[in-house]
């Protein structure tokens, strides 16, 4: 039997951990040079496997800010609006995140924005959220002002519950998953260090028709939070 190269079986031990969730998204992973000591094998054969990972879509490396945890192809999934998958902190309870600070109101839709609502203006809301008392997470949500002229800065945190509180019924919502660090401003806005791993959750609410409505990005401290049924 063909011995397997030293890089292939770190590289199959590293996806194992992600797959498995022994490693979360947007968890920070320690260097090179620490990551080799663990699996006994060199720093340049490390950095081939972890380059490796990258290349799949597992990992997000940044020079200067670490090596984050991601997920292949976004981890899009779809479901209704009840959905079964969630933002749990570590033990599975789930995060309750309560708003902070809000600021609603409207504006013109950039060039992606226009091609993704077709509309030329939206309503936009502003959040910052806290978790059990601290600053954990940044919100914004977008929606055509056609479908709704104004949102409640003290609406649910819940993208469907939000929506239906203002009479929107979306027919799906679907998840899009990754991994970032917070830019400076954001390092402010929520009382954290500079680089400070961030799980970003996007949710794209659609109609009946498949045309979107709504869209809801959060970008979460990653330290004690996880995702799924």
């Amino acid at each position: 039997m063909a011995r397997v190269p030293l890089y292939k079986a770190a590289e199959a031990e590293l996806v194992r951990r992600i797959e498995s969730g022994e490693w979360e998204v947007g968890r920070r992973l320690p260097n090179e040079f620490v990551l080799a000591e663990e699996f006994r094998v060199s720093q340049g054969t490390m950095r081939r496997a972890l380059m490796s990972l990258e290349a799949m879509g597992y990992l997000d490396r940044k020079p200067g800010r670490g090596t984050l945890v991601s997920l292949p192809g976004k981890a899009e999934a779809t479901a209704p609006p009840t959905a079964a998958l969630s933002l749990k902190g570590a033990d599975g309870a789930p995060l309750g995140l309560q708003v902070y600070r809000a600021r609603a109101g409207a504006r013109g839709a950039g060039p992606e924005e226009a091609d993704l609502f077709g509309a030329a203006r939206l309503s936009v809301l502003e959040r910052t959220l806290t978790r059990s008392g601290a600053r954990a997470a940044l919100e914004e949500i977008a929606v055509p002002e056609a479908l709704l002229p104004a949102l409640d800065e003290d609406a649910a945190v819940d993208l469907a519950d939000l929506l239906a509180g203002a009479g929107l019924s979306p027919q799906g919502i679907t998840d899009s998953l990754t991994a970032a660090v917070t830019t400076m401003s954001e390092s402010v806005a929520l009382s954290c260090d500079r680089y400070t791993a961030l799980l970003v959750l996007t949710r794209t609410a659609t109609d009946p028709e498949g045309r979107i409505i709504a869209r809801q990005t959060l970008r979460l401290i990653a330290d004690g939070v996880t995702y799924g049924p």
